[in-house]
């Protein structure tokens, strides 16, 4: 087998690292079961406060984040506005994508001007997050 295709068959079989930001266990489970079936995603880490997952952000990194902007202790705000001073500008900065009950057009706007990829209404849009999720996963698996 040539290095060419060694290289090749790494990226196609690369894991993404999703970090779930929820307090609601209900959510996370869902969120769990409705990505589960892709082979590519692996769960790398949950948090339910904003400072347990500020912690986990300083220790490793992911690819994509799923943030929802109220949790148990702080909110999703505070995550997404240390990953916008810490990651700012970054290549491979992860893929933040919003999923909260609280999708009022100033937290987008708000969301938006800290870094945010995507924002979604938990009770309206779950299963286009679900999608956005998983397409973003596809394309996260072939960057080296």
């Amino acid at each position: 087998m040539s290095e060419a295709t060694t290289a090749m068959d790494e990226i196609a079989t690369r894991m993404v690292r999703v970090m779930l930001i929820e307090d609601s266990d209900v959510i996370r489970e869902a969120l769990i079961d409705a990505l589960s079936a892709i082979d590519y995603i692996v769960f790398a880490a949950t948090a339910a406060t904003a400072e347990e997952a500020v912690s986990k952000l300083k220790q490793q990194s992911f690819d994509l984040l799923v943030v929802d902007l109220e949790l148990r202790v702080g909110t999703g705000f505070e995550v997404l506005r240390y990953l916008a001073q810490n990651h700012a500008g970054e290549a491979l900065a992860p893929v933040r994508v919003v999923l909260t009950n609280h999708a009022f057009p100033i937290y987008e706007q708000r969301a938006r001007a800290l870094g945010v990829d995507y924002f979604f209404d938990k009770s309206l849009h779950f299963d286009q997050a679900i999608q956005t999720i998983e397409t973003e996963a596809e394309r996260l698996r072939h960057i080296a």
